[in-house]
């Protein structure tokens, strides 16, 4: 390519001049509008692929109509405000044209456009008085009017002035938020999109290089753009393909330490958007997913499917823990673990040990790509995979270590791999939890009873009255249980009024939700009346999947899917650590052992306690199976625990 530019004598190439062609040339051409559209495609077809509501085909065509728009403006002499009025008035003539022909089919195009103004209106009105809305039409119009901006300002910005960033970030961050929140993988939307940045970020610094090659007057080859995008191409494809193999150097616990700052921003722009998108098909509108993340909302309806999440082997059904939740917030619930450590294969998690348990083994296989949550029945004790954990440490001697969260630090994705899981069950009676008392350790009482001052009188007023004919913490528990069994079981409630207590609004008003609400009482009527308690997330059982027995070489094995997703609440008990409880009127409750076992009430933790067994009582080896010389079984899973992690997509974006 080097040897195609030769420099010529000044009088044998004129300056340029400023023709359309001239500033479609100094933009790129046409190979830059080609570019630049395909990004688009990847951002508008990634928002209508993630069906968070009807209607949203009008972002394909509201990008396309915004980035046609510029393309003709960048072509002429028109600049600074004018452009940008025009545009601004195209976009609502257009926006109301499309939603005339695909939603309001019934109207005029002036009937339309009325109904559109009066129902934005509508939703900005409920904004500022902090009412709710439930209008999805507000939501399609809005991401329809995000599409023609973000085609404007990219084809405008490149065509017009030739800059990259500030053409391809506005779709790429409506890409990423998308894929964060969407409940399908957006991968291929994201390699085009990457692709077609690296390919236009190529053609406009040759574009820039011709046109100084032009003033310095220096002979080119008029296919030199073919020749570029070639190369480009390549390493295109280079890049790609190493940001989808290279290594996670990036440590995910020092990456959340530098988030939690963000969280309780993070936490009201959540629950704001939870009130005015009441009815969009939102993952995080519920816990029931497979994303658990450091909130939870108690929201509106939710909409569970058949989407299977993972299946495990082992001895008996059981709950699978994903997180637990300490802080109420008076609209959902905040895990404040403030810090994340790294775990290594195999190695204990570092929580005090509790008599009454045996540790139980089981096998999970998931069935999503890109999963890292860790699945594990109460309380895990080690994993066989690396992991990062959230955790809360005291400054007790010795420390007390709380962990809410594991995440694994390897590829699940793979068909071919699993982790195993060591889990300590309670075997606590109930006479021995009746006795259990309240001598409380201090880093219990001074987290797990916090109760915000918003909380209305009456719900711990009823929660007094519920518990006053008992006398141990056990039996209220079980008094308040059994009460909210009681309460109608409804996926499809409305999500409560602005400023109003969910659990004051469960209680008294709806007498009607899903698990969230229900778990969420209980724990807040238990802290009420001075009983330690968090709400825990996760999935109950599931259902038997025999067919996959053979494969993970287990006779017992359980399916779970998207609609196992639940909540519930862990009481915890001195002496006998987080035991679990069910309110939700649709599950059903715990059953447990009504007679001590032999030493099951001695303060002091037995050998059998500390060293993981197997289901005919020998003991497992630390590392549960997977030492460091052991590789798994195919060549993907192979490679998967070298090269794994995603950072590799935002190192390829800024490149």
């Amino acid at each position: 390519m080097t040897s195609q530019v030769q420099t010529l004598p000044a009088h044998t190439q004129p300056l340029p001049a400023d023709t359309p062609a001239d500033r479609l040339a100094r933009g790129g051409g046409w190979w830059t509008l080609t570019l630049a559209l395909v990004m688009l495609f990847a951002m508008s077809e990634a928002l209508n692929a993630a069906g968070w509501s009807d209607g949203l085909e009008v972002v394909r065509l509201t990008a396309l109509g915004g980035a046609l728009l510029a393309f003709a403006l960048a072509l002429t002499r028109w600049d600074g405000f004018f452009p940008i009025f025009y545009s601004f008035v195209t976009s609502i003539a257009w926006l109301t044209l499309l939603l005339d022909r695909i939603v309001f089919t019934s109207l005029t195009a002036q009937e339309s456009f009325a109904e559109l103004i009066q129902r934005n209106v509508n939703w900005i009105a409920a904004l500022i008085n902090g009412s709710a809305s439930a209008d999805n039409l507000i939501f399609v119009t809005q991401l329809g009017l995000l599409g023609w901006w973000i085609g404007y300002l990219a084809i405008w910005s490149l065509v017009r002035h030739q800059r990259v960033l500030l053409a391809v970030l506005p779709a790429g961050v409506a890409l990423l938020v998308n894929a964060y929140f969407a409940p399908t993988g957006m991968t291929s939307f994201l390699v085009f999109y990457l692709g077609a940045v690296l390919l236009l970020a190529i053609r406009i610094e040759l574009a820039r290089n011709e046109a100084r090659w032009q003033v310095t007057k220096v002979r080119y080859a008029p296919d030199i753009v073919l020749d570029f995008l070639k190369a480009g191409l390549v390493f295109t494809i280079v890049i790609l393909f190493a940001a989808w193999t290279l290594p996670d150097v990036a440590n995910r616990a020092t990456m959340e330490r530098l988030l939690r700052p963000f969280e309780e921003p993070w936490q009201r722009v959540q629950d704001t958007w939870q009130r005015m998108y009441q009815s969009i098909n939102s993952r995080n509108a519920s816990v029931v997913t497979t994303a658990f993340g450091k909130s939870l909302t108690l929201g509106g309806p939710v909409n569970l499917t058949d989407r299977p999440i993972f299946e495990a082997s082992g001895p008996e059904r059981t709950y699978w823990r994903a997180a637990v939740y300490d802080q109420y917030t008076g609209t959902g619930w905040l895990n404040s673990d403030a810090d994340a450590v790294v775990l290594d294969r195999g190695e204990p998690l570092g929580e005090p040990p509790v008599p009454a348990t045996r540790p139980v083994t089981y096998t999970v296989l998931l069935l999503e790509r890109s999963q890292t949550t860790i699945f594990a029945p109460p309380q895990p004790l080690r994993v066989s995979v690396p992991t990062n954990a959230d955790v809360t440490e005291t400054t007790d001697d010795p420390p007390v270590r709380s962990v809410s969260v594991l995440r694994s630090r390897v590829s699940l994705s793979r068909e071919e791999e699993s982790y195993r899981v060591v889990s300590a069950f309670s075997t606590a009676p109930v006479e021995a939890l009746q006795k259990a008392g309240t001598d409380y350790p201090r880093w219990v009482t001074e987290r797990y009873l916090q109760l915000p001052e918003s909380v209305p009188f009456r719900v711990g007023d009823l929660a007094m009255r519920i518990t006053m004919a008992y006398d141990n913490p056990y039996d209220k528990a079980e008094a308040i249980e059994s009460v909210l069994r009681t309460y109608t079981y409804n996926q499809q409630i409305s999500a409560p009024p602005a400023g109003v207590d969910p659990v004051d609004h469960f209680l008294f008003e709806s007498r009607e939700g899903y698990c969230d609400y229900y778990a969420s009482a209980m724990v807040v009527m238990l802290r009420s009346v001075g009983i330690p308690a968090r709400i825990a997330v996760g999935y109950t059982p599931g259902l038997p999947a025999s067919e996959r027995a053979e494969a993970l070489g287990e006779a017992d094995v359980y399916r779970i899917l998207e609609r196992n997703g639940h909540a519930w609440p862990e009481v915890y008990f001195p002496t006998y650590g987080w035991i679990r409880f069910e309110p939700t009127a649709s599950e059903p409750t715990v059953v447990r052992p009504v007679v001590a076992p032999p030493d099951a009430a001695e303060p002091g933790l037995r050998e059998d306690n500390t060293t993981p067994r197997n289901r005919e009582g020998e003991p497992l080896p630390d590392d549960l199976g997977l030492n460091d010389n052991q590789q798994p079984r195919t060549w993907q899973g192979r490679l998967a625990n070298w090269f794994k992690g995603n950072w590799g997509w935002l190192a390829a974006l800024v490149l």
